[in-house]
């Protein structure tokens, strides 16, 4: 079986696993050394945040069943995109996808700031009582549907 293949074939698990791993080592890691004391319990935030998480995940399943994977080989097999049409070593294309995508979500965040529309959405990432790992995993639903959308046109 080839790399290309076993990613493909096993994808899910393999995402969860890197998102629940470094989920864990973080958790632990501030409840070993914290930082500062906290305003609201930890199980409180945890099951706030990790909830939002799970109907993010929903709502994202339910409107894009494909997810970006999905979607790149959908591009991939349309010949669409500018390294269909650019001979490049592969091992430069894969460099260059993860910049431009973390450029493209980069920009986005800028985005989320500077538009008042899109901040009221974004301030619920913002809106956290303290700050941990699951701070980062906070948004809206809706800001995280166009955040997807943004990502499929980048792919």
């Amino acid at each position: 079986m080839t790399f290309d293949a076993f990613v493909m074939q096993y994808e899910t698990p393999i995402r969860l696993g890197f998102f629940f791993g470094v989920l864990l080592i973080m958790g632990v890691w501030e409840m070993m050394a914290p930082r500062r004391d906290l305003i609201l319990s930890k199980v409180l935030r945890w099951s706030n945040n990790l909830g939002l998480v799970v109907l993010n995940t929903v709502v994202l399943y339910l409107l894009f069943p494909v997810a970006a994977v999905g979607m790149t080989i959908f591009v991939q097999q349309q010949g669409w995109g500018v390294f269909n049409y650019v001979d490049v070593p592969y091992a430069l294309v894969v460099v260059l996808c993860v910049v431009l995508l973390d450029f493209a979500i980069y920009l986005q965040h800028v985005m989320f700031h500077a538009v008042p529309a899109l901040w009221r959405l974004h301030r619920v990432h913002h809106a956290d009582m303290d700050y941990d790992v699951t701070t980062g995993l906070r948004f809206h639903p809706i800001e995280i549907i166009i955040s997807i959308l943004i990502k499929f046109a980048v792919i």
